[in-house]
């Protein structure tokens, strides 16, 4: 039953907006995301005697099929947020292995199917995804919660040191409909 065949139920005053389902029974998410090009995969970590274990990113997922040039990590203290940034052809794979991040994405790219769409996902520990970001798509980053987040990042380029893929907008610009501050 879709929520919009929903009854409100019997005694309520407000009828608010039910919830729509967003995954299935074994947590894989019902909707791609909102911008063409963009590959979500939700990982589940496995326990182990020790702790977990959580993969990150398997070419048979079939996410993308480009090389993993250069993995580096960034840490982004509590509160913080980056700016916007997008590369002209450089793609990333985001993964939040410690603190929760919101990732916010915006489609750019004049020729998209999804130019000008707006999509966010929270990744962290407690629910691990690597976010596959084609060039072209600007994106920004929000630390949530109380602790430190690290996030790794897997792209398909390494750094160019003298001329680097990398454009930036600060995270307030007039310039895309979502202000990350």
């Amino acid at each position: 039953m879709s929520s919009e065949d929903r009854q409100k139920p019997e005694g309520w005053m407000a009828i608010g907006t039910p919830d729509r389902q967003t995954v299935t029974a074994d947590w894989m998410p019902i909707e791609a995301p909102a911008i063409d090009g963009v590959q979500i995969k939700e990982i589940r970590s496995v326990a182990t005697s020790t702790g977990y274990l959580t993969e990150i990113f398997r070419k048979e997922w079939g996410l993308d099929t480009l090389p993993v040039g250069q993995v580096f990590q960034r840490t982004l203290y509590p509160g913080s947020v980056t700016g916007w940034h997008a590369h002209a052809a450089t793609q990333d794979r985001l993964f939040c292995c410690t603190g929760s991040i919101r990732i916010s994405l915006y489609d750019g790219r004049k020729a998209s199917l999804s130019f000008g769409a707006v999509w966010h996902k929270i990744v962290g520990p407690l629910r691990p995804a690597v976010v596959v970001i084609p060039p072209g798509v600007w994106h920004g980053i929000a630390a949530l919660g109380p602790e430190t987040a690290l996030l790794l990042n897997l792209v398909d380029k390494a750094y160019a040191f003298e001329d680097p893929d990398h454009w930036r907008l600060p995270p307030d610009t007039d310039l895309i409909p979502y202000k990350l501050v």
